[in-house]
């Protein structure tokens, strides 16, 4: 991936690398790297974020900052106790290299 001319759909991620995923695509291997971010403040838990890269962006433990592009797509599921169609977005974030 190259960095766009633009900053549409971007945002930085800090935090430290938790863990690192290799797998084969038909356009080559990717990366997943899960990332901890740090907590607002003590009484509240890290949130994680995956993101996909081409090449690894750090190692298990490392602090990190990196540029994603976020992408995701509409998605709808019918809740079994009430019978109604929910809707949600699922993301991904792709680190811009």
């Amino acid at each position: 991936m190259s960095a766009p001319a633009d900053n549409k759909n971007k945002a930085l991620i800090s935090g430290r690398i938790d863990a690192i995923r290799s797998y084969s695509t038909q356009g080559g291997e990717r990366y997943e790297t899960r990332v901890i971010q740090p907590a607002a403040d003590q009484y509240s838990s890290p949130s994680a974020v995956a993101i996909t890269s081409k090449k690894r962006i750090g190692g298990k433990g490392e602090d990190i900052n990196v540029l994603v592009t976020v992408a995701g797509f509409k998605d709808s599921w019918t809740d079994k106790s009430s019978g109604e169609v929910q809707q949600t977005a699922r993301n991904t974030l792709y680190a811009v290299e």
